[in-house]
């Protein structure tokens, strides 16, 4: 690309592999006979030393390209875009309110932020969804859910924590107090010295 460039470009990202490190990507834009941009820089709410938030886009997504001063060799990455063929989680395009704000990684890892009336949360999960942790402002609870095993906090005071098996083990000291009464049912206990 040689000529100035004074619009928004929509572009391809055809590589990631940035030689001087600086997450830059490289970009083809199929309106213009397929042409490869310069390296671009990616445009971010906050970046600074080693510091700020950092998601490039991958190979083949569709983003929007600017030119700092029309200058072609200067492109920078404003934001990627949704299509037909890459469209967005469907919980997220079928909603009716705009509750919903969500991150999702290329393996499926997902940060949700729900603002949505009396329910009011914030959700991360891993990829297949067996391990999450949940801020639940509505029900003024924190659980953590890893597999089979849950472990609620929940700010009543009262903490639970409930499995098939519990074992709690301590390399040094280990105490138990109550304020008031302590017990301590089974079927059998065992109190070993």
């Amino acid at each position: 690309m040689t000529s100035r460039e004074n619009g928004i470009l929509i572009g391809v990202v055809t590589s990631l592999e940035d030689p001087e490190n600086l997450g830059r990507v490289k970009v083809r834009f199929p309106h213009l006979e397929d042409k490869q941009s310069d390296w671009a820089r990616l445009v971010s709410p906050m970046a600074g030393k080693e510091r700020g938030l950092f998601m490039r886009p991958e190979v083949d997504d569709e983003v929007l390209v600017v030119f700092e001063y029309g200058d072609p060799r200067r492109p920078h990455i404003v934001g990627a875009l949704w299509n037909s063929e890459d469209k967005l989680p469907p919980e997220l395009g079928e909603a009716k309110k705009n509750d919903i704000r969500s991150i999702t990684s290329r393996s499926g890892h997902v940060i949700k932020l729900d603002d949505t009336d009396g329910e009011q949360k914030i959700e991360i999960f891993a990829k297949d969804g067996k391990q999450k942790i949940v801020l639940d402002a509505a029900k003024n609870l924190i659980q953590v859910d890893c597999d089979s095993v849950s472990v609620e906090i929940k700010g009543s005071g009262d903490v639970k924590v409930t499995a098939t098996k519990i074992e709690i083990e301590a390399s040094g000291d280990m105490t138990l107090s109550a304020g008031g009464n302590m017990t301590i049912k089974g079927a059998k206990v065992d109190i070993n010295p």
